[in-house]
Order: structure tokens, then sequence, then C-alpha cells
């Protein structure tokens, strides 16, 4: 028993100091960029093609169909028939740290700061007419893992990592919305 929570604690210690930890992340949308996605309704469906891993396209899925800026938003494979537009979704990040040994050592008492570049890539393409369009998301960030980083949590700049998330593809939302007329030539001939 005694063997099977040692092997078990180095799990636990990572799983816990997950959960201590914050990063800035890009900001909340503001109501104009909120009444711009609820003005904006493109009579298209979006198919999101496979990714590597499933949650950006989940997340993306998510927040566009939340957002109703097009007809209708699947995973590319639920269509019956080819939708008007396709998405493919990437998701980048280059972390600018090391591992937080010492974090770990100390519980989190001692937190690891580090700064990061994150960002989402959407290209939209008509699969009538070939033609795309691209929208990149970039964040510069800093994450604290550590007590220290959910301390943090309490102000509107510091999220968890599931917010994090959400927060960028409100932000796909929003500028899909903001190019919404050029959306809409994509499939036309």
């Amino acid at each position: 028993m005694i063997g099977a929570m040692r092997r078990l604690l180095p799990l636990f210690v990572l799983v816990f100091l997950s959960a201590c930890g914050a990063m800035t992340a890009p900001p909340s949308l503001t109501a104009a960029e909120r009444a711009r996605i609820a003005a904006a309704r493109l009579d298209l469906s979006l198919g999101v093609g496979r990714h590597a891993a499933s949650w950006p396209r989940e997340d993306l899925v998510a927040a566009l169909a939340q957002s109703h800026l097009f007809r209708r938003v699947d995973r590319l494979e639920a269509f019956g028939e080819a939708p008007d537009l396709v998405a493919t979704v990437q998701v980048f990040g280059n972390p600018d740290s090391t591992l937080p040994i010492v974090t770990f050592v100390t519980l989190g008492i001692i937190p690891n700061v580090a700064k990061g570049h994150d960002g989402v890539r959407v290209t939209l393409v008509a699969p009538a007419t070939g033609r795309t369009l691209e929208i990149r998301i970039d964040q510069k960030d800093l994450v604290i893992l550590g007590w220290s980083g959910a301390f943090l949590l309490g102000s509107e700049e510091w999220v968890r990592a599931s917010a994090y998330n959400r927060r960028m593809f409100d932000r796909i939302a929003s500028e899909l919305a903001a190019r919404a007329e050029t959306i809409e030539t994509l499939p036309l001939r």
C-alpha cells in the first residue's frame, strides 16, 4: 500500500501543482466585439477538419457554434455533403521555461515563472472555389506555476488554461465576424 502511494505521489504532485497556476490571457471580448459577433450572420455551413489533438477542434466548434456566426458549425465528418467552408485549426506555443523542479520539490511554494508565446491559426477554405482566408491570434503570455499563481486568478488578466483557450477562440470568432463580408464571398464563383 505504501509502495503504491509512493509511486502515485509524483502524479499527485503534478496534478496538484497544475491546479495552482495562472497565465495571462487575451482580453475578454468587449461589448462592441460581442455586438459585432451577434450582428454578423453568415448563411454558410462550416466543417472543422481533424487536428492531431482533439481539443483545438472541439474548442473551435464550440466557440463558433455558440456565436451563431455560421448557419451550421460541426466537425467535418458530421456533414453528409460538403459544407460551404472547411476550417483547419492549428495551435502553437513556445514556452520559455525549464522543468520546474524547485516548484515541484517545494510543492508550489517557490513558483516557476515563464514567458511564452501562444497562438491559434484558423484557415477557411471554400471547396467550390479554393479561396482561403487565414485568421491568426498571437499572444505573448506569462505563466506562473505554484501557489502564487493561484492567488492571481482573481484578476481579469490572469486565468487558468481552460479560460485561456476559451478566450483565444472567442478572439477567433470576433475576427471572423469582423471579416464576415469577405467570408461570404469565399464560396462564390
